[in-house]
């Protein structure tokens, strides 16, 4: 990462199956690959993966769908700055006000993803 740093990225994408996941158990520190990333350039960070919803997004291919999830460990995470930005993916595309929904206050509405989410255009 510093070599990408060092060549001017001025923010890492970091993308991983789920969100809450420590990157590397071993080190004694509760942070995940966005985390890392900005730790190790000091350069700020997007972190994604499973936001807002249970189960991987491989399983909705074999027909199991994900259900909403509260937002309670990702918000404890941005608070305490292990990442700068939350991206959101299957949340958006099961939901397309998702955003608008959570900001309401509104969770009991919010959807869950299928694998015919894939095939919708909102």
């Amino acid at each position: 990462l510093l070599p990408l740093s060092a060549a001017g990225v001025d923010i890492f994408h970091c993308s991983q199956r789920r969100f809450w996941e420590v990157e590397f158990e071993d080190s004694g520190l509760d942070l995940n690959f966005a985390g890392w990333a900005k730790k190790i350039t000091g350069k700020p960070t997007i972190t994604v993966g499973s936001i807002g919803l249970s189960g991987e997004f491989t399983s909705a291919f074999k027909g199991e769908s994900s259900t909403p999830t509260e937002l309670k460990a990702l918000i404890e995470r941005f608070e305490r700055g292990e990442f700068d930005l939350v991206a959101v993916g299957r949340a958006l595309l099961a939901d397309p006000d998702w955003v608008k929904k959570i900001r309401t206050g509104r969770d009991a509405e919010l959807k869950g993803f299928t694998k015919d989410d894939l095939a919708k255009l909102h």
